[in-house]
């Protein structure tokens, strides 16, 4: 090796190590109260079980972000607070609908959320006898820019076997 590709060779090894050295360091995660987050994921969920309680579309789509998507089984997704807003328009005009929420599992990791859990839902047409509906549900949360918690996608499935389906189980 000559001086010439020894004194290259040691160049640029000192560049790499002198930019290596200039990197900043990654920001941190700011410290999360989980316990407060989860405090206010429970409230986002009383608000909307009493919104939907209501019959109030338009408080219901509040509790979803604004490209949020609903997945209920044997109905196409809903994509879109608007979309939302308007299904549940159509629910509340056609039924009298009440909701209950059992959260079994709610995990904050930043700025995301989920929580699974059971609802029971019992929906009386205007022209008809109540039905009662087991539903299992998993939500998707995001902490908005305000610090509040809004749902970011939505996905439910009846917790009932099919009719005439042999070895189902609840």
């Amino acid at each position: 090796m000559t001086l010439r590709n020894v004194c290259l060779c040691a160049f640029a090894l000192t560049s790499m190590l002198t930019f290596a050295g200039c990197q900043t360091a990654p920001t941190p995660e700011p410290k999360r109260d989980v316990a407060a987050d989860r405090k206010a994921i429970d409230a986002l969920r009383d608000q909307y079980t009493i919104a939907f309680n209501s019959s109030d579309a338009a408080a219901t789509a509040a509790s979803f972000t604004d490209d949020a998507i609903v997945m209920e089984a044997n109905q196409a997704s809903v994509e879109g607070k608007q979309a939302i807003q308007a299904m549940f328009e159509a629910m509340f005009k056609a039924n009298a609908v009440k909701i209950s929420l059992t959260p079994a599992e709610t995990q904050v990791a930043g700025d995301w959320a989920y929580e699974r859990g059971a609802a029971a839902i019992t929906v009386t047409p205007k022209a008809g006898k109540p039905i009662e509906q087991s539903l299992r549900y998993v939500v998707i949360l995001n902490r908005q820019p305000d610090g509040s918690w809004k749902l970011y996608r939505d996905m439910g499935n009846s917790s009932e076997p099919l009719p005439g389906a042999v070895g189902t189980k609840k």
